[in-house]
């Protein structure tokens, strides 16, 4: 009887199993990656929950309570108490990492923490100065009118410029203390006579490697806001941040290490030599944002991108087998530090991004590095394990015995940027794998031609089709949803690709759309978000200006072939040739508005450039443009850029649903009112 109702036993368990692996096999069911992504979003918002609960935006009196009337303020004014204060070098690289995950991720809740905290300071200032001027007393807030080190106002005042760029409106309060700490970093912060920016700490004639950062980031970006507001100062800012880092080699480069030491002090006959890890990370941070600032064409430029890519090769073999890196670079005996790390994720992923170094070669290095720095935030978002304020030392124990706290400032800020940077890393393989041609060569899913309905064929970027055009990312292009505003007269073909310019789908992927093309298809073509990339480095999509024949001969960087780039122009120019050689029916399409703002009624357009390239194109070739650039700009001009960014934009460039179908409409309408026979397939 026991042996009867053991086989039975196993009998059941058998046929369960069966039944299990029949069930999953039936419903395809197979584990599904997480998304890396998520993880870093979610790691980066517990960062931001924390600060953002502990750093209030406020003045107090000397009694503790809040200052409204900024006229109030006098010697016992300070700032009301938080876990980290508002106004610090270290809370300059904060706003930073702020300002690019609202950018990335599309999220203003970043961006508001950065713009309540700056507008506080800033509307302090001519308070202040006034106070300060009037009664020669010392406070709290003197540094706002007379910093006396780059630790004071460099970082900061950085951070005040990349947030005026990136909303000039939101910046106004803070502008007159952004421009009084800037004359500071540029004309009157100590230097040597060579010009390299210096100290007289611990004795004259000191570089430090952190005021790589703290002095040179601001001038490469005021260069940014002098071209875009006055230009007459522009290239001066362009021309001293390349000089400055150039002078930081001179000083405090290893060559045969090909890593930086932290100090060199003049009078010492033999230089401190001690490989701190956190003022290699500033080296990173800064020479990332002077390649990001200053444009190719200065004099020194690629000199500075080799330079960092030599520090991140020489970086590398550091790695511990955590992900992270000690605290003194060449000595494991030390402990693993947080921000550096986080500063070293950030430069690789950006690199990276940028086509700057080999993704093959160093993503691992990034990935494996922010896993490492994403297990040193605690659930409360903490960053755990960061070396606390350190200044130049004698000895490997004075770096060695350095202590870590959670409120250490320093690491926060490197967390949110290499954060910012890991989603853009991650983004751009999601598009990729999702762009990879099948085996056949075909574009995936075969759209069927219906007997006596003419094709619609669309040709563009990710705004038209993002990824596989499901919206698993809930980010969608407006390619998939353009068949439900057309009439069942026509079939819409969608076979735009993500990550393509006119440029690369012309050479990679127009040949299979044009050979299906017959006598009466239409064929929208809509490119240009692209086209503003490198010419042979990173994607290498990028194309001329302009809509001309001429063309510039390139030398690839993956592989040292050779390319003939054209122009925007040509490349469309040869699709809407080739489709009327075919009996199609072109529509030149300019490409959609950019989650870039003007004001919080004037989204950026592409005027000067795209549209007006189009357009000529268009008309030179006798086919129907639609700019779709303009139009859409225009409703969101009218909803205003919080509702655009809450319910349109998902990021910088692509849309939620509510944005595709926008586009959809934009563009049906404009058909309708065209001369375009396929205006009247539109419902």
């Amino acid at each position: 009887m026991m042996k009867s109702i053991k086989n039975s036993i196993v009998v059941l368990v058998c046929a369960a199993l069966f039944s299990l692996s029949a069930s999953a096999q039936n419903n395809n069911q197979r584990p599904s990656r997480p998304d890396p992504s998520e993880g870093v979003k979610a790691v980066v918002e517990r960062v931001y929950n924390y600060l953002n609960g502990c750093t209030p935006a406020a003045l107090v009196d000397g009694n503790g309570k809040v200052i409204k009337d900024y006229s109030k303020i006098d010697r016992n004014t300070t700032y009301q108490k938080g876990d980290f204060g508002i106004n610090t070098y270290e809370w300059g690289v904060t706003y930073s990492g702020m300002l690019q995950l609202s950018e990335v991720l599309g999220d203003k809740k970043y961006a508001d923490y950065v713009y309540d905290r700056l507008n506080v300071i800033g509307k302090a200032y001519p308070h202040v100065k006034k106070y300060c001027d009037e009664t020669g007393y010392s406070m709290r807030l003197t540094p706002l009118n007379t910093p006396k080190w780059l630790d004071d106002c460099g970082a900061m005042t950085a951070a005040m410029i990349k947030a005026t760029l990136a909303d000039p409106k939101r910046s106004k309060d803070f502008r007159a203390l952004l421009d009084n700490w800037f004359i500071f970093t540029m004309y009157e912060e100590y230097r040597m006579s060579d010009g390299i920016l210096a100290r007289h700490r611990p004795v004259t004639n000191s570089v430090w490697l952190d005021d790589m950062y703290m002095g040179i980031t601001p001038i490469a970006y005021r260069g940014v806001l002098s071209q875009r507001e006055r230009g007459d100062l522009t290239q001066k800012y362009y021309n001293e941040a390349i000089n400055q880092v150039l002078l930081f080699k001179k000083y405090l480069w290893v060559p045969e290490k090909k890593i930086y030491r932290h100090g060199w002090i003049e009078s010492m006959g033999i230089h401190p030599d001690y490989h701190w890890a956190r003022a290699n990370g500033w080296a990173v941070l800064t020479m990332c944002d002077v390649l990001d600032a200053v444009p190719q064409s200065t004099q020194g430029w690629t000199e500075v991108r080799d330079l960092l890519v030599a520090l991140l090769e020489g970086l590398a073999p550091y790695q511990s087998p955590e992900g992270t890196w000690h605290q003194l670079l060449d000595h494991n005996d030390t402990y693993l530090e947080t921000s550096a790390s986080a500063m070293f994720v950030y430069g690789y992923a950006h690199a990276i991004n940028k086509g700057w170094i080999d993704k093959t070669a160093f993503q691992d290095i990034a990935k494996s590095g922010w896993a490492a720095v994403a297990r040193q935030v605690n659930e409360i978002g903490q960053v755990e394990n960061t070396c606390v304020g350190t200044g130049l030392g004698w000895t490997n124990t004075f770096y060695a015995n350095r202590p870590v706290n959670v409120y250490a400032a320093h690491g926060y800020g490197p967390v949110l940027l290499a954060g910012a940077e890991m989603l853009k890393l991650y983004a751009a393989e999601k598009e990729a794998r999702a762009n990879m041609r099948p085996a056949s060569g075909g574009f995936g899913p075969m759209v069927q031609r219906q007997e006596g309905k003419p094709m619609v064929f669309l040709a563009g970027d990710s705004t038209c089709k993002n990824g596989s055009g499901n919206g698993a990312n809930k980010q969608w292009g407006w390619g998939s949803f353009f068949q439900e505003y057309m009439t069942d007269g026509v079939v819409v073909n969608n076979l735009a690709v993500g990550g393509l310019s006119s440029r690369t789908f012309y050479n990679r992927n127009w040949a299979n759309l044009r050979d299906q093309i017959k006598e009466g298809d239409y064929v929208i073509i809509q490119f240009g978000h692209n086209d503003m990339a490198p010419l042979n480095t990173g994607r290498a999509r990028g194309t001329l200006n302009g809509v001309g024949s001429e063309y510039e001969t390139v030398v690839m960087e993956k592989n040292g072939a050779p390319e003939d780039v054209y122009s925007y122009g040509h490349y469309v120019r040869m699709m809407v040739r080739q489709t009327k050689m075919r009996g199609g029916i072109p529509i030149v399409v300019s490409p959609t508005p950019q989650n870039r703002w003007e004001s919080n009624h004037k989204v950026q357009r592409f005027n000067e450039t795209f549209n007006a390239w189009c357009e000529q194109v268009a008309k030179e070739e006798g086919v129907v443009y639609i700019n779709v650039n303009e139009l859409a700009g225009a409703a969101y001009d009218k909803m205003g850029k919080a509702t655009a960014q809450k319910d349109y934009f998902a990021d910088s460039v692509h849309t939620f649903e509510g944005g595709a179908r926008l586009y959809c409409k934009t563009l049906a309408d404009a058909l309708k009112a065209s001369k375009s026979p396929l205006g009247k397939y539109v419902k």
